[in-house]
């Protein structure tokens, strides 16, 4: 994880939104393979989070025509604990600390939806406004939301704020506040800013709040952009370990956890 790119990939893929400074280097470990499960149940996980006051895993899988979109929790042995039928398309899931739910992003729907962990009760569905300071920014009909991370208290103006990451159509990461989520019902709720990404396939997000840094995975190239929560400036770009990754989490104990959209989930163990 810590082999930053080539110049000659840097130059191709990065754009104009990465640094690629030799000694801006991000804060995580080398990670060395530790168990891979097979996760019958979610044939193709699309998003994955860890809860800490359950010590479990929330992962979604976006659906198909044999099945239908579902949130399901496990045990870290790959054990399915409960499912939770929902939505049209789930890309992205992420557990907020300060309310004790969890949030998952539907691409199809445009929808964020809110769900007590404790038996998987919905609680609230918020659509979500394509247009930011009156402009439409998100094309409709496009692929939408890819994943969703809350950032807590601590790390700056996007403290107590959700970050959802929109593929393509155009590439980039939204950020909206949890005070500013409302029930669809109410009208869309609307974002507070914007920032591109590379226009490469990008496939999941996590917020890592040990190092205050944003992973933004791109899973058709392997490779990650490592975004300083604060500054919200690209910091590095790192290779992912496995591929296909559509979900990616790390867990209270450091472990790293990888769901791939081929399926099965895979878990890494630091290397110090």
């Amino acid at each position: 994880m810590r082999t930053v790119l080539s110049v000659m990939i840097l130059s191709a893929c990065l754009i104009s939104t990465a640094h690629a400074e030799e000694e801006i280097r991000a804060s995580l470990p080398d990670w060395k393979f530790e168990h891979a499960f097979s996760l019958e149940a979610v044939p193709e996980p699309s998003g994955l989070c860890f809860c800490p006051e359950r010590n479990s895993l929330f992962i979604v899988d976006d659906g198909a025509q044999d099945r239908p979109p579902a949130l399901f929790e496990l045990d870290l042995e790959g054990n399915v604990l409960q499912k939770l039928e929902i939505g049209g398309d789930l890309e992205g899931v992420c557990y907020c600390p300060a309310d004790g739910l969890v949030y998952v992003a539907d691409e199809q729907e445009e929808r964020i939806y809110a769900i007590d962990p404790e038996g998987l009760k919905l609680q609230q569905t918020s659509r979500v406004s394509r247009s930011l300071e009156g402009e439409e920014l998100m094309q409709a009909g496009g692929n939408g939301f890819e994943g969703i991370e809350y950032i807590p208290a601590g790390h700056g103006d996007w403290s107590d704020c959700f970050i959802l990451l929109n593929q393509d159509d155009p590439h980039g990461l939204l950020a909206i506040r949890r005070a500013d989520l409302q029930s669809e019902s109410a009208g869309d709720s609307v974002g507070c800013a914007w920032w591109d990404i590379a226009a490469i396939n990008a496939g999941s997000l996590h917020f890592d709040g040990a190092s205050g840094q944003l992973l933004v995975v791109h899973s058709w190239m392997n490779v990650m952009e490592i975004w300083d929560i604060e500054t919200m400036q690209v910091l590095s770009w790192e290779v992912v370990p496995g591929a296909a990754q559509e979900a990616v989490a790390i867990d209270g104990g450091g472990r790293l956890w990888i769901g791939s959209d081929s399926g099965g989930l895979a878990s890494y163990t630091a290397v110090e």
